[in-house]
């Protein structure tokens, strides 16, 4: 429970501050010595709570009509996801995805970018990708921090706006697990133990993230997404 504990606060620091990178932070460790049953539920239950702090924290920076049509089009991928989650290879598609992820960070490091219009053609493919990475990969991120990174929006915009959309997502996946049967008695009690823990983490984050210069908040971000891909690729060489 102390390492857990430990794992909650860091991912929920990165997570208050940024506003993605709770579970690149905090899977790793739990599933050390917790059942990936218990993981990934009780990930997605702390995720809820974490997301909805960092949400009221800049809510008058939310602007939703950006963020729907990428909901739309995760929830709609969601299915194509679980098959290839059971049709193909995993550890190969987990190598494409994280070295494509990687090569897509890394050029915009350099300062290349190519802000897109705000339209449906244009946001709905970007919630099509993050559907497909969610339902095999547990990870929807990805596609939409590189998103609001290539459209150079600010940070408290770009932490509403994934806020917003990762709540959302939460509770459509929430709700498939109460119908699943997943959410058990073990994941609520462990859920409900690190309650405190995350509290903490995300008011450390969300503090930290008023003193970060935008310039820094941009690299970090990258850096953040980078890691995430770069993780991908070696645990599954």
């Amino acid at each position: 429970m102390v390492l857990g504990g430990v794992a909650i606060l860091a991912g929920s620091v990165v997570q208050g501050c940024a506003g993605f990178a709770f579970s690149l932070v905090a899977a790793p460790f739990l599933l050390f010595f917790l059942p990936q049953q218990v993981v990934i539920p009780m990930l997605v239950l702390v995720s809820l709570g974490l997301n909805v702090m960092v949400l009221k924290d800049c809510w008058g920076s939310l602007d939703f009509r950006k963020v729907l049509p990428i909901l739309a089009g995760g929830v709609l991928t969601l299915p194509v996801g679980i098959w290839i989650l059971t049709a193909l290879d995993p550890r190969s598609f987990r190598l494409f995805v994280g070295g494509f992820i990687v090569l897509v960070s890394l050029v915009m490091m350099s300062g290349w970018r190519k802000p897109l219009p705000y339209r449906l053609w244009a946001l709905l493919p970007i919630g099509l990708v993050s559907g497909v990475l969610n339902g095999s990969l547990s990870m929807s991120g990805p596609p939409v921090v590189l998103f609001l990174s290539n459209q150079g929006v600010d940070k408290d915009e770009f932490r509403a706006n994934l806020a917003a959309y990762f709540l959302s997502l939460n509770l459509f996946t929430i709700g498939l697990y109460l119908y699943r049967g997943v959410l058990t008695g073990q994941v609520m009690m462990v859920t409900g133990a690190y309650v405190p823990v995350l509290l903490l983490g995300t008011w450390i984050g969300i503090k930290g993230a008023k003193l970060l210069p935008e310039r820094v908040f941009r690299k970090m971000t990258l850096l953040l997404i980078a890691a995430t891909g770069s993780v991908m690729v070696l645990s599954n060489m």
